[in-house]
């Protein structure tokens, strides 16, 4: 497994690098910076076999510019009542403060997850 604590990461020095480790600690997903995104995932802890299909990617918009992924997979990775679906792979606009630009893609495992999470979070206030 690749090591999350490498430069290109996108985490040193940002005011939630400790939350931000903590969340890939205890996932066990990949966050990688890249060409204005960070990735979240893709493929995540034991998947076995292809990407998703085209159509299991969301797009989530309007979200607070000092929010990040701490706070945003929380809402479909902790399995519960109510659960959404197994995140694939998030990735998350980035600008060059460190900032996010306000919005994000996420991609399920499925189709069905996506419209779930549709369904759910459209009009979600997550503050």
């Amino acid at each position: 497994m690749e090591s999350n604590h490498k430069s290109g990461d996108g985490l040193t020095g940002t005011q939630k690098e400790a939350a931000l480790r903590a969340l890939i600690q205890r996932t066990g997903y990949n966050l990688i910076q890249e060409n204005g995104q960070r990735k979240y995932g893709g493929p995540p802890p034991g998947w076995d076999g292809p990407p998703p299909e085209r159509g299991c990617e969301i797009f989530i918009g309007k979200l607070p510019r000092d929010l990040f992924e701490d706070e945003l997979i929380p809402l479909w990775l902790i399995p519960r009542p109510g659960w959404i679906g197994k995140i694939y792979e998030m990735r998350m606009m980035m600008d060059f403060n460190g900032n996010n630009r306000g919005y994000a893609f996420v991609t399920f495992s499925n189709k069905q997850e996506a419209k779930n999470a549709i369904k759910t979070l459209n009009n979600y206030e997550i503050r």
